[in-house]
């Protein structure tokens, strides 16, 4: 059997067939009651009544809370097989809107659109919701239950009676096709509901992968802040009290002047973590753009170191995506830091060329330099950090620099790297 569970919808379609099968066969008993003009009840067949009875009991079971709460596969099965029945029985007591069983020549064609009708209906409720071979069967039934029908009622020739035959066991043929079709189309309408179902299992993975994965990236450029800032100002203060504890007792002056020493770097520190703590914001690129941030960069930086630079930065920056862009300004800015704190520089020079697919970024200074096979010297002034930002997102990060020599960072990156 298919997956589909027998929900809400299926009931109320059921109902209303339930309904209209009700009112057409009621209609037709009414009809022959007015048409042969029965006065006397004496002479009215109540078996004729037997399937609208039948039909307005289901109708009240299908409107009931409880029943419908609590159907199952197998009843809505036996639901569909009780009403093809009912369908087939009512054809054989009212012979005027059906197949006229006496007189079979041309009447055993002569199928009434409301059989046919109601027999096709439940066929494609059982093509839709069950599996093939369960629809097959259904048909073969209700076709076996139409011929034994006739070989009790039909009393007819033997050419007749087996035209007849013949005739019930084609449309039954004809409705297993129909049948094969809609099921076919249920079990494509199945397979394509269970993709959509795996695509959305994939999807929210993907969003919990890709949520978990900007936490940890920005967990660790907070890392990386926090040690350029707040751990490189701790650690410095607290090598300057040790030599301050041990001044302390013999030389009270110099304890005094490196105690001096820790407030200012306290203080320089200070302004760092605030700095840092605005450009965390990243404020700078929202309301200046790249270009004009790594200007503002370089500005400031030689307020604070007296160097003097030259760019050649262009406003075709603005236009690059939000995580390059980011990723620019955090290695200029380190650049920059490193130089004002270490290199004691002279002149600074910062060059973008950007083209279609590739970006290029160099920053050189004429500074003190220092040796690149020195690992800590390297994590102490946050290149490490530099260089996992440009890794990110699949770019390259060089530097170049060696003992009074100056430093020389290169950056290159595909743009087009996803």
């Amino acid at each position: 059997m298919n997956t589909t569970e027998i929900g809400p919808r299926e009931i109320k379609l059921l109902r209303f067939y339930v309904l209209f099968q009700f009112s057409i066969y009621s209609l037709s008993l009414v009809a022959r009651l007015f048409l042969l003009q029965v006065i006397s009840i004496e002479i009215i067949s109540w078996v004729r009544f037997i399937p609208a009875a039948i039909l307005l009991v289901v109708f009240i079971v299908l409107n009931l809370e409880k029943y419908k709460r609590g159907l199952t596969r197998t009843g809505f099965l036996n639901l569909l097989i009780l009403l093809s029945v009912t369908t087939i029985v009512s054809r054989f007591l009212t012979p005027d809107f059906s197949i006229d069983r006496v007189q079979l020549m041309p009447g055993v064609f002569n199928f009434g659109f409301d059989q046919i009708f109601f027999l096709i209906l439940p066929v494609l409720f059982v093509a839709w919701q069950f599996s093939r071979s369960t629809m097959f069967l259904y048909c073969g039934f209700i076709t076996v239950v139409e011929i034994t029908i006739s070989l009790l009622s039909t009393r007819t020739d033997f050419f007749s009676f087996w035209i007849l035959i013949v005739t019930i066991v084609f449309r039954g043929v004809i409705f297993g096709i129909m049948g094969f079709f809609v099921n076919s189309m249920s079990e494509v309408q199945q397979l394509q509901q269970e993709k959509l179902e795996k695509a959305n299992v994939r999807l929210r993975k993907y969003a919990i992968n890709t949520e978990q994965l900007a936490q940890t990236r920005e967990r660790n450029r907070l890392a990386r802040e926090l040690h350029d800032t707040l751990a490189h100002t701790l650690s410095s203060v607290a090598v300057q009290l040790e030599a301050v504890k041990a001044l302390f007792d013999t030389n009270q002056q110099e304890a005094k002047k490196g105690l001096e020493r820790s407030l200012v770097t306290t203080r320089n520190g200070l302004n760092e973590t605030r700095r840092a703590l605005k450009d965390l914001r990243t404020s700078e690129l929202e309301n200046f753009g790249l270009c004009q941030s790594l200007r503002n960069l370089l500005q400031s930086g030689a307020a604070r170191s007296s160097f003097k630079f030259t760019e050649n930065l262009t406003e075709t920056l603005n236009l690059l995506p939000d995580e390059v862009s980011h990723a620019v300004y955090r290695t200029v800015q380190e650049a920059v830091d490193n130089t004002v704190k270490h290199a004691k520089a002279k002149n600074v020079e910062l060059q973008v060329d950007q083209s279609e697919k590739t970006l290029l970024m160099v920053y050189s200074d004429d500074g003190q330099g220092f040796t690149l096979e020195n690992l800590d010297e390297i994590k102490h002034y946050g290149l490490q950090g530099m260089q996992e930002r440009i890794a990110l997102l699949g770019g390259k990060l060089t530097i170049q620099s060696a003992p009074n020599q100056g430093t020389k960072i290169i950056l290159t990156m595909e743009l087009e790297n996803d």
